[in-house]
């Protein structure tokens, strides 16, 4: 009889069965070995072996017994009125760590932020943050910040820095030389006004937009082509039945990935609405979105732009209309039958249809926005009347380098931009620039474009600050500063007012603004702007009630033109350039929080090795870190290999935001800079290169990886069902399965545990999970949890309270991928507690399973003894090098000493919390008045928390679910986390 169950794997060696790969993962915590050093075999004892087993108990003991570290109480001489010691304080703001602008809530202690938090109120973001929302945080603490403005390295005033740059201006604009300001997009309004304040200043000055990824400017290039404007539309996952995606991790890293994964999470509620969205994606590279997909098409680079012309043609046949441009392309390298399916699923819903498309090549954005206006969709699935636009006068980097060549450049101000680190050409631009009269830039650090200029002007940063943001018409956030700033630095508004001659503070300059502008625009409040004003604040977000604006209309005139670039190249290898989730474009690389936590794909940290596909790495005799050589052009770059399951053969595929050389001390020397290899295309910098070459150098280099630091021996841990035979029967793919531990049993040494009053317990939903690790950052954040750095995780000693388990199902040219959060389960009978010598891990009476450091003296019984191995054990005291980090600790959580064991706690200070907020109220607690961190950050919503013991509570009835699952019941452990079953929508109609 045939296993009904569906294998799952962690790693190409796991699913290959290699026994030395899986021997290496039965020793929790391995020392790595030198290259060529064999390790001893497991059976061998040997004298130190036995001394150091029969020392275990004593060592441990004799750790534990250390005192812990001082700390000295300082008390209030004068205590501020607004604030009380030991409660919090939340300010509503705006989120600057992308183009997104989420909303935000800033929660602070004593006058100093601790935790990031996403705003419910605003419409967009609701609520969710990601991993570098939640980190900038700690970024705030950076203590490698620029502390002070200097020209040259010398430290200046502020009144001699404008001086300097007032004066400069006006020769530069005398002699009729260019002022060029380069600047990102999507500043928010009143930056922007304050840019267009210092351009009517100087009549020479024009803006430069540089954007390191590309992909926000490829749209609206692509929009100014297909409708007259240059702007990037509102697109709307949740009103989506089909979505097919060409390249654009919108679950990741594309254009606003959290707004876009609570839309995609309710489009595929299939419990809730009897159906789901269905979602293709065609790519190279294996990418978060791509996981998430119910049909997955590999297809090589230059082959993406191809088939969305094959759905293109396809679609205009079907409209009755011809596309100009498309007869004279190539078919892709994709089978008829796929290509057929995407053509017909789309069009059968037509308006209810969504096409995007990644990448920052132009031509494969105008395809998109053709297939969307075949489909008819404007207004609904997308919409570019409730986009944004974008500077329609700006010039391009490459522009920039041309008149700099030219000598006709008296100045140039770098506004938030690294273009030396970022783009292709960044080295000739670092040389250009010593000819230049003034050179400056507002970077929050000597980056390393700060670095070659002359003048260093440090801008605070967003929680420092006050801001403003549009990210679709009518919604309009505010960004309010939760503490004044840290260093001598300011705003980048208020110097460019002040280089204009107009100096004023940037709160006066925004809520003027907001008063001439934003107020005219909320009709029917019935309040005063002070009113109006002050609810803003208190919200962070107002929503405007403005008439919609009509949509431009689709036109054909210059199809033809901006697809005749599209091609195949037939190249032996492809290069693919990538941002990651936690480190995006590299701007937040120090950031030791996102450094370490591991990619949701690849599973690597502290690093970005290139992925190479399993049968390519096969042909070439190439494992996992090994260092090969990828040169393009005249750049060559040295890098370790990881063989990734789901990349295209021809792929080599390099992750950007690292190699960082003036980020800090914990970014420099992390990883490889790609951005060098990246090919100038009419001067454009692209990210997918083709033709580049591969040579092995012969050389290793260990991989932090993390994914196979755990394992479950083969059960089946995650579950999944297609949605046709979900509908049929709730509890598909979640059936007993004899001989496979389903149904559990009853027996136990245990007593039982008696729950008079709550019983805590967790829910995870796998199908509204997408793997994006914000839950992992909120977690250390908010619970004090050390980074411990490259080579501690090598010795697998991540300290990690939770993280994201992905598995792989099927061939490994193209697998199925399910994420899985893994905290401690709060075991009813648990393992650990049956083991500690001291008591130290014990059941509350409310269901937890709490950890009592002062007693534990580090034997690690417990983790030995821990099933699905999330117990972390504390190898040192990780110290903060600069006090000002420690400044980010949360008060509410104790920080462990070294020789304890620790784990996730179910954020127990916000439960103790949430009782005392009810018990001042007169109340009881309500459902949802407790939210975890991993729950209150998650975009997608997957997880629920609550008390099992109230019948009406989210958390009781999902536990009772037709999908409701718990890890490992035949060991009767009995988990309190419960999970839901994975529903997937491929269109095959049988269950897994």
């Amino acid at each position: 009889m045939s296993d009904p169950l569906p294998k799952y794997w962690q790693s190409l060696a796991e699913r290959a069965g290699d026994p030395g790969a899986l021997a290496q993962t039965q020793d929790e915590f391995a020392e790595p070995l030198p290259v060529g050093v064999a390790a001893t075999p497991p059976d061998a004892s040997s004298r130190r072996d036995f001394f150091k087993v029969m020392g275990l108990s004593a060592a441990a003991a004799m750790v534990a017994c250390q005192r812990a570290p001082v700390q000295q109480i300082i008390p209030y001489v004068a205590r501020p009125d607004e604030v009380t010691p030991g409660l919090a304080l939340w300010y509503a703001s705006t989120c600057n760590g992308c183009i997104a602008r989420c909303g935000l809530l800033l929660k602070t202690r004593d006058g100093r932020p601790i935790k990031v938090e996403g705003n419910d109120e605003h419409p967009v973001s609701r609520g969710g943050v990601c991993a570098v929302g939640q980190a900038s945080v700690l970024s705030l603490y950076d203590a490698s910040r620029a502390r002070y403005p200097t020209r040259g390295a010398t430290r200046v005033s502020w009144t001699d820095l404008d001086a300097d740059v007032t004066q400069a201006l006006r020769k530069a604009a005398e002699a009729g030389k260019g002022i060029r300001v380069v600047l990102p997009w999507h500043l928010g309004p009143t930056a922007e006004a304050a840019v267009k304040r210092f351009l009517t200043a100087y009549p020479t000055a024009r803006t430069v937009r540089d954007e390191a990824l590309g992909e926000l400017s490829a749209i609206a290039d692509a929009h100014r082509v297909t409708h007259g404007v240059r702007a990037v539309p509102d697109y709307r996952f949740d009103k989506a039945a089909v979505i097919a995606s060409f390249g654009a991790d919108f679950l990741g890293t594309w254009v606003s990935p959290v707004a876009f994964t609570r839309q995609y999470a309710e489009s595929r509620d299939a419990a809730r609405r009897r159906t789901m969205s269905r979602h293709f994606q065609v790519e190279p590279v294996m990418t978060l979105t791509g996981a998430a997909a119910d049909r997955r098409f590999v297809v090589a680079p230059s082959d993406v732009a191809l088939v969305l012309a094959d759905l293109v043609r396809r679609l205009a046949v079907k409209a009755g209309r011809e596309v100009p441009g498309l007869a004279s392309l190539p078919p892709p390298a994709l089978d008829e039958a796929s290509r057929a399916e995407l053509a017909d699923t789309l069009w059968a819903q037509r308006q209810d249809a969504l096409v995007v498309a990644g990448g920052d090549d132009v031509a494969t954005q105008v395809l998109a926005n053709t297939a969307n206006a075949l489909l008819g969709n404007e207004g609904h699935a997308v919409s570019l009347a409730d986009g944004t636009a974008l500077d329609a006068d700006a010039l391009s980097l490459g522009t920039l380098l041309t008149e700099l060549r030219a000598g006709s450049v008296g100045a140039v101000l770098f506004m938030g931009v690294n273009p030396v680190y970022s783009d292709p050409r960044g080295a000739e631009l670092a040389a250009l620039l010593k000819d230049v009269p003034l050179t400056l830039s507002t970077s929050d650090r000597r980056d390393e474009t700060a670095v070659h200029v002359g003048l260093h002007a440090p801008e605070s940063t967003a929680l420092e600050s006050w801001g403003d943001a549009e990210v679709r018409r009518g919604v309009v956030s505010l960004r309010q500063p939760a503490v004044a700033p840290l260093h001598e630095t300011r705003s980048g508004v208020e110097s460019l007012l002040q280089w204009a001659g107009a100096p004023q503070p940037h709160y006066d300059f925004l809520r003027a603004r907001w008063e001439a502008e934003v107020f005219p625009r909320a009709s029917g409040l019935g309040q005063g702007f002070i009113a109006f004003w002050d609810d803003a604040l208190r919200r962070g977000v107002v929503t405007l009630g403005a008439a919609a604006a009509e949509a431009p209309a689709f036109r054909e005139e210059g199809l033809a033109k901006a697809l005749a670039g599209v091609a195949r190249h037939a190249a032996e290898w492809e290069l693919v350039l990538y941002p990651t989730v936690a480190l995006r474009d590299g701007a937040p690389a120090n950031n030791a929080w996102l450094q370490e936590v591991a990619d949701p794909i690849t599973k690597v940290t502290w690093g970005n090795p290139a992925c190479i596909a399993p049968a390519r790495a096969k042909a070439l005799g190439l494992k996992d870190g090994d260092v090969v050589q990828v040169r393009a052009g005249s750049t060559t770059l040295s890098v370790p290999v990881l063989v990734q399951a789901g990349t295209h053969p021809s792929v080599i595929a390099v992750a950007v935001g690292y190699g960082r050389t003036q980020a800090g001390r914990v970014a420099d020397g992390v990883g490889v800079n790609g951005y060098p290899l990246s090919a100038v295309v009419d001067g454009r910098a692209r990210r997918t290169v083709p033709g580049v070459t591969v040579q092995a150098t012969g050389e290793q280099q260990p991989l932090a990886l993390t994914q196979t630091h755990h394992r479950l021996e083969g059960r089946p841990h995650v579950r999944e069902a297609e949605l046709a035979a979900f509908l049929a029967n709730p509890r598909a793919g979640n059936e007993v399965h004899a001989g496979h531990g389903g149904g559990g049993h009853s027996l136990s040494l245990w007593s039982g545990h008696e729950y008079k009053g709550h019983r805590w317990a967790l829910a995870v939903d796998l199908s509204a999970c997408t793997g994006c690790s914000a839950c992992v950052v909120s977690c250390q954040a908010e619970n004090n949890i050390p980074s411990v750095g490259r080579d501690e995780v090598l010795r697998r000693r991540d300290m990690h309270w939770m993280r994201i388990d992905r598995y792989y199902q099927g061939d490994e040219a193209n697998p199925q991928v399910v994420h899985q959060p893994m905290m401690c389960q709060h075991c009813e009978n648990a393992p650990c507690e049956t083991v500690c010598p001291v008591l130290a891990t014990v059941h509350s009476s409310e269901g937890l399973n709490q950890q009592v450091y002062n007693r534990c003296v580090g034997t690690r019984y417990c983790a030995n003894n821990c099933p699905t191995k999330v117990r972390r054990f504390n190898w040192f005291d990780y110290e903060h090098a600069e006090p000002l980090e420690r400044m980010v600790l949360n008060p509410d959580v104790v920080v462990r000493s070294r020789g304890v064991m620790e784990k996730c706690s179910m954020c127990v200070q916000r439960i103790q919390e949430s009782k005392a907020a009810a018990n001042r109220e007169g109340r009881p607690l309500r459902d949802g008045d407790i939210q975890t961190a991993c729950q209150q950050s998650c975009p997608a919503k997957a997880i629920h928390f609550g008390d099992v013991n109230d019948p009406d509570s989210q958390v009781a009835r999902l536990a009772k679910d037709g999908r409701a699952f718990r890890l490992l019941e035949e060991l009767n452990i009995g988990s309190s986390i419960t999970y839901l079953t994975k529903i997937r929508n491929t269109g095959s109609g049988s269950g897994t």
